[in-house]
C-alpha cells in the first residue's frame, strides 16, 4: 500500500490536540493552522470544547467527515481503544503515533501492545509511522505533523529520512540558515518502524518526482540487508546522503538504546555504504551542504579533477588538505595555456600550479581578475569542478567579486563544470554569498565544508560512471 495518505491525506484527525502550550498536542495543532494544511482539521480532545477556534471532539467515532490519516499524542495506554475507533470507522488509512513504551522498551507487555496495536492495523488496512515518532512533513501541501517549532516550508529538492525528531528537525533549521534558504520537499521520523520501515520511506522518496537528493539520519537498522539492496536501487537513480552515528562503541550503545534498532560494526557500514553507492557524511553540516549542492545543481562533475582558486593562503590550504584526503578526486594539471594565461591575468606575486591545480591570486585580485581567472580555469580542458575561495579586505566589497564572478556562470553551466565557492566571513560577505547562490553557485561557510560538498558530488558522478560502464 503506497504511502500517499501520509503524505497527501485529505483529512487529519489529532488525538491528543490540546490548548496548553506546555503539551506536544498544542504545537502540533499550532503547527497545521498555522502552515495552512491544505485538507480538513479535527482536534480531539475531550477535556476540551474549542481548539484553534475549531471544535473539538470527544472521540474519534464523533467525527462526521471522512478521516484519512489519524496522529495519536496520547499515552500509549490509550492507543488501543483509538486503534479500535479506527477500525470501527473504516475510513482511517494511515496513523502516526507519537507515544514511545511500546517494543522499543524490551518490556514483554509493551511488546505485545505494540502486536496487538498492529493486528488491528492490518485488519483495518492502516498503514502506521511509529510507534514513538512524530511523523512528517510535507512543504507541498503545508503538513506537520511534528512539534518542532518554527519550521519554515519552503519548497525545495532534499527529502529527509530521521531516526531522531530532533536531529530531523535541526536538519530543517540548518537548511532555512543557508545565505538563501534552501527548503525541502517531504520529511519522515519513522520511530520504532513497526510497520512502515526506512526502506519503504526510501522506495517512495525515490519514486517521489518531486524528490531530487535523499538525506537520513541513521542510528542503526533492523535488517541491514534489506536496506542495503534497497539503497542499491535507490542510488542510481537520486543522490543519498546518510550520516550514520555509532562509529565508536559507546556511541553504538546509544544509538541501539535510543532506536532498539542495531547499531553494528562500523567498518561493515562503511563498506556497503561504498558499494551501494550511499555518500556517508561525518556530520550533521556535511550533510546539509551535500544535500544543498545536490539540491542546487543539475550538472555533475565529468570527471574528478578539481582546481582551487583562491585569493588567500590560508583556507586553501585547508581546502587543498581536505582534497588531499580523499583518493577518488585529485587536483587538475592546466595546460601550458592556462597557466600562461594566469600569469598574464593576475598580480605578478600570484603563485600558479603550486602545486598542480592550485591558484593563490593573493589580496591583490580585485573582481575582475577574479572573473578572468576563473573563466580561463573553466575553459581548461583538464578542469572538471572549480573551488573558488575569497577572505575580501576591506579594499575589495565582496558584492562587486560576486558580481564580478557570476558573469562567468553561464560558461559554467554551458561546460558543465560547477563552481563551489566559501567567501570569509560572517556578515561581511553575506550579500555576496546571496547574490552567488541566486545565480547557481553553493556557497559555504568554511572551505573544508566547500571541499567535502564537492568531493561527494564527485565521489556520486564517479559511482553512476562505474554502473555505466558495469552494464
Amino acid at each position: 500500500m503506497s504511502l500517499e495518505h501520509f503524505y497527501y491525506p485529505k483529512s487529519i484527525a489529532i488525538i491528543g490536540a490540546s490548548n496548553n502550550p506546555a503539551k506536544a498536542g498544542y504545537q502540533i495543532a499550532n503547527n497545521m493552522i498555522r502552515l495552512g494544511f491544505e485538507g480538513e482539521i479535527y482536534f480531539i480532545n475531550p477535556k476540551e470544547d474549542i481548539i484553534f477556534g475549531k471544535k473539538a471532539y470527544d472521540s474519534l467515532l464523533d467525527i462526521e467527515g471522512k478521516v484519512d490519516l489519524i496522529e495519536i499524542i496520547i499515552p500509549a495506554k490509550g492507543v488501543l481503544e483509538v486503534f479500535r475507533q479506527a477500525e470501527q470507522r473504516g475510513d482511517v488509512r494511515a496513523a502516526i503515533i507519537m507515544a514511545s513504551g511500546f517494543a522499543e522498551t524490551g518490556i514483554p507487555e509493551n511488546i505485545q501492545m505494540e502486536k496487538d496495536m498492529l493486528e488491528i492495523a492490518h485488519r483495518a488496512g492502516i498503514r502506521v509511522f511509529g510507534p514513538n515518532c512524530v511523523g512528517v512533513m510535507n512543504t507541498e501541501n503545508n503538513l506537520d505533523t511534528t512539534f518542532a517549532a518554527d519550521i519554515a516550508q519552503r519548497p525545495g529538492g532534499m527529502s529527509v529520512i530521521s531516526q531522531s525528531g530532533s536531529i530531523g528537525a535541526a536538519i530543517l533549521m540548518f537548511t532555512c540558515d543557508q545565505p538563501v534558504p534552501m527548503g525541502f520537499c517531504k520529511w519522515g521520523h519513522v520511530g520504532n518502524m513497526s510497520d512502515v520501515t526506512t526502506e519503504e520511506l526510501l522506495k517512495y522518496y525515490r519514486d517521489d518526482p518531486k524528490t531530487k537528493v535523499i538525506a537520513m539520519y541513521m542510528e542503526g537498522m533492523t535488517d541491514a540487508r534489506s536496506f542495503f539492496e534497497t539503497a542499491k536501487e535507490v542510488t542510481p537513480q537520486k543522490p543519498m546522503i546518510v550520516l550514520k552515528v555509532g562509529r565508536s562503541e559507546i556511541g553504538s550503545v546509544a544509538a541501539a538504546s535510543h532506536t532498539g534498532s542495531l547499531a553494528g560494526a562500523d567498518k561493515v557500514f562503511d563498506g556497503a555504504f561504498r558499494q551501494t553507492g550511499v555518500l556517508r557524511a561525518d556530520t550533521v553540516e556535511e550533510l546539509v551542504d551535500t544535500a544543498k549542492a545536490f539540491s542546487m545543481l543539475d550538472q555533475l562533475p565529468k570527471g574528478n579533477r578539481v582546481a582551487i582558486l583562491t585569493e588567500a593562503g590560508g583556507p586553501g590550504v585547508i581546502s587543498m588538505d581536505e582534497i588531499g584526503s580523499h583518493k577518488e578526486v585529485r587536483m587538475a594539471k592546466f595546460s601550458n595555456e592556462t597557466n600562461a594565461r594566469l600569469k598574464e591575468i593576475l598580480p605578478p606575486m600570484a603563485l600558479i600550479s603550486h602545486p598542480d591545480g592550485y591558484v593563490d591570486m593573493t589580496a591583490g585580485a580585485d573582481g575582475p581578475q577574479h572573473a578572468e581567472a576563473l573563466e580561463a580555469i573553466l575553459r581548461d580542458e583538464g578542469v572538471d569542478a572549480v573551488l573558488l575561495l575569497s577572505v575580501p579586505p576591506t579594499f575589495l566589497v565582496p558584492p562587486a567579486i560576486a558580481e564580478a564572478v557570476n558573469s562567468k556562470m553561464p560558461l559554467a553551466k554551458e561546460l558543465g563544470k560547477p563552481v563551489f565557492a566559501c567567501f570569509l566571513a560572517g556578515n561581511w560577505i553575506k550579500e555576496a554569498h546571496i547574490m552567488m547562490e541566486n545565480n547557481g553557485i553553493p556557497t559555504f561557510e568554511m572551505p573544508q565544508r566547500a571541499a567535502r560538498a564537492l568531493v561527494n558530488m564527485i565521489k556520486h558522478s564517479a559511482y553512476l560512471r562505474d554502473l555505466q560502464i558495469g552494464e
